[in-house]
């Protein structure tokens, strides 16, 4: 087990980092010396990741579905769960939400609730119902899945969760549910000692409060620059974020929303966000 947590962590930083080409050459390094199928299921799903990131999305799906194929029929085990958790994600950011839902759904009914990957299944699956405009749906999930996180002492997932019901909230045009749910969210993110979610809403906060523009964005560019999950993050915060805002602000934190999807390979977002530019002219 522990050569499964050093490869994951040691390939998790690489992506992180954007060291994609380093990530690729190492897994085909490692795909040539072991015959573990978890390891190469872990491999696949790695290189799935980078490969997405690198902007070549076909190769992406196509690791996943390897990845997919040689855990689906595994005897059970939290090893399987939790990679079937970590597939479902990759399909989803390639666009497959049915298979990620049945990913999903397949490890919440596969493991206790109280466990990380139930949690973050959950947690998930309520964030694809938001991305889709199923809002109801999606705070229900979320709501639920932040009292059940709460209960059993897992203050990252909680953490996430506020933080997505503070964006149903912000979608809903509910200021004060919005900034409610983010200091909820930065609390727990602290107590968790979560260094992409604090930075994130910190600055959330300070553009909520009515800060320079241009000093947000620079602080923007600061944090994007840790990596490919805080670009998301800050592509994210414009978006969803900046609709609390005057209409002229809007339209400068949507216009780097728009930057910042097609940095990170995110076509369906990249589209939504020029969307609503044209919206407001």
């Amino acid at each position: 087990m522990n050569d499964y947590l050093e490869t994951e962590r040691l390939l998790e930083e690489m992506i992180r980092e954007g060291r994609y080409d380093d990530a690729v050459d190492h897994i085909n390094r490692m795909m040539r010396e072991y015959t573990d199928r978890k390891m190469l299921a872990l491999l696949l799903y790695e290189l799935g990741k980078a490969r997405y990131f690198m902007g070549d999305h076909a190769g992406a799906i196509e690791s996943v579905k390897e990845a997919h194929s040689l855990i689906d029929d595994m005897d059970d085990c939290e090893f399987k769960y939790a990679m079937l958790f970590h597939i479902a994600a990759l399909y989803s950011l390639t666009g497959d939400m049915d298979n990620a839902e049945r990913m999903y759904l397949k490890v919440m009914d596969n493991l206790p609730e109280g466990n990380h990957f139930h949690l973050s299944a959950m947690h998930n699956l309520g964030e694809m119902r938001k991305k889709t405009g199923d809002v109801d749906n999606a705070m229900r999930i979320l709501e639920d899945c932040h009292h059940k996180a709460i209960k059993y002492g897992d203050n990252f997932i909680a953490a996430y969760s506020a933080e997505n019901l503070a964006e149903m909230h912000a979608m809903r045009g509910d200021r004060e549910g919005t900034v409610s749910w983010l200091e909820k969210a930065l609390s727990l993110a602290r107590k968790a000692g979560d260094n992409r979610l604090v930075p994130m809403i910190e600055l959330t906060l300070r553009m909520l409060r009515g800060e320079d523009a241009e000093r947000i964005m620079n602080r923007a560019d600061e944090i994007k620059n840790m990596g490919a999950d805080h670009a998301h993050d800050m592509a994210d915060m414009f978006y969803i974020f900046s609709r609390l805002l005057p209409k002229e602000l809007q339209r400068i934190y949507l216009e780097r929303a728009v930057i910042l999807y097609g940095e990170t390979g995110d076509g369906y977002m990249r589209n939504r966000s020029i969307e609503r530019l044209e919206q407001m002219r």
